[in-house]
């Protein structure tokens, strides 16, 4: 039965999660006529969510939440295959160094945003 309510849980997130992902990079895009903008952003937003998430979560944090929240909603809403298709567009256009940035704003701000949130956990 837990392993049903799991999958639902997931099932229900995930849904949730590629809806906003949708509305959310469309309106970003659509914004600042730029196409990769919404999946920057929807990778940036999903990547604070889930740092913040993980940073708070306790342990009395129910498992099928975290299942929707993390796994389902913001696996849903964060894209690795729609960023490395417009990395590749954009390198099919000749637009290398736009491609390249992309790249890294996208991984260099992921990651920053989870240094930040785990500072106090990472020993440097």
């Amino acid at each position: 039965m837990s392993n049903l309510l799991s999958i639902t849980t997931v099932f229900i997130g995930g849904g949730l999660g590629a809806l906003l992902r949708w509305s959310l990079s469309s309106i970003v895009s659509n914004h600042f006529k730029i196409f990769w903008a919404g999946t920057l952003f929807v990778n940036l937003l999903g990547s604070l969510i889930f740092f913040l998430l993980s940073k708070i979560e306790l342990p009395s944090f129910p498992i099928n939440l975290s299942l929707a929240l993390k796994t389902g909603l913001l696996g849903s809403l964060t894209t690795f295959s729609t960023f490395s298709y417009e990395i590749i567009s954009l390198f099919r256009d000749g637009k290398m160094l736009e491609g390249l940035l992309v790249a890294l704003l996208n991984l260099l701000f992921s990651i920053l945003m989870g240094v930040l949130i785990f500072k106090d956990d990472i020993l440097i």
